[in-house]
């Protein structure tokens, strides 16, 4: 019986794949390998090595930092020869833990990069305005309590929209040469007593999201109004903004990329 793991006939060729992975970052020092901690780049290329008999590097869309999850991160990879992307798929997920899973594979074009090719990527992150929060929330989700200012936040929201100079919101360490990016989208969902932010963009730096989610926190409080916020769109030093809001609730929603990045099968 076909268990989903045999590779096509042999293609002597390096071929290009794009993976969609979707993760709980709870466990993890987030997406990329690191020396002395377990990460989610390192899990991925042990499954694949032990799927394929070789050693695989992946490449990612980007980086999520610990604990932060991904319902729609993008890995790029070449392999020695070809395989269907159903084997792909659910022969990697024989070898990977629960907490991550390849969710779809695609043959890409050669040279195929997940995170040079990117158009966009798209952030999302869940607060709830509970009094109590269930157990199947919190893993991913931000109870928010006391009096907040919705109407506020949305304001300050809106100002996102466009190119701006988020060194305000940039973590120390990133190796980005420019704070300046562009927000193509940045508005606010609301499931019953949850609210989502979703913000996109052509990139972002790092801390970036959780960065606006504190202050945005904080303009909802009144501890800061809707023109102080759209000033730290124009640059500033990461003190002058609010603090990063906790990893958990904040996911990689989804990677963008030109349809010509893929091959047809």
């Amino acid at each position: 019986m076909d268990d989903g793991v045999v590779p096509h006939p042999a293609d002597d060729c390096p071929v290009s794949y794009a993976l969609e992975v979707s993760y709980r970052g709870t466990g993890y020092a987030g997406w990329q390998r690191q020396e002395n901690a377990l990460t989610v780049q390192e899990v991925l290329e042990d499954a694949l090595e032990t799927l394929t008999g070789s050693p695989v590097r992946v490449m990612g869309s980007g980086r999520t930092d610990r604990g932060v999850h991904a319902r729609g991160q993008v890995a790029s990879l070449r392999l020695a020869r070809s395989w269907s992307c159903r084997a792909l798929v659910h022969g990697t997920n024989r070898f990977l833990p629960d907490d991550i899973r390849v969710m779809k594979a695609q043959r890409a074009t050669p040279g195929f990069d997940a995170r040079r090719d990117a158009l966009s990527k798209e952030y999302r992150y869940r607060l709830s305005r509970a009094s109590v929060l269930s157990p199947l929330e919190s893993w991913n989700t931000l109870q928010v309590l006391g009096d907040l200012d919705f109407a506020a936040i949305e304001r300050a929201t809106g100002l996102l929209v466009g190119e701006h100079d988020f060194s305000a919101f940039a973590k120390a360490g990133g190796s980005h040469v420019s704070a300046r990016r562009r927000i193509d989208r940045a508005d606010w969902l609301r499931e019953e007593a949850v609210y989502i932010f979703a913000i996109a963009g052509q990139g972002f730096l790092r801390g970036m999201v959780r960065a606006l989610i504190g202050t945005l926190l904080e303009v909802g409080r009144h501890q800061r109004t809707v023109d102080n916020f759209g000033h730290l769109l124009q640059g500033g030093e990461r003190p002058s903004a609010g603090p990063n809001a906790p990893a958990h609730g904040l996911e990689l929603y989804a990677v963008h990329y030109p349809t010509s990045s893929f091959s047809p099968l």
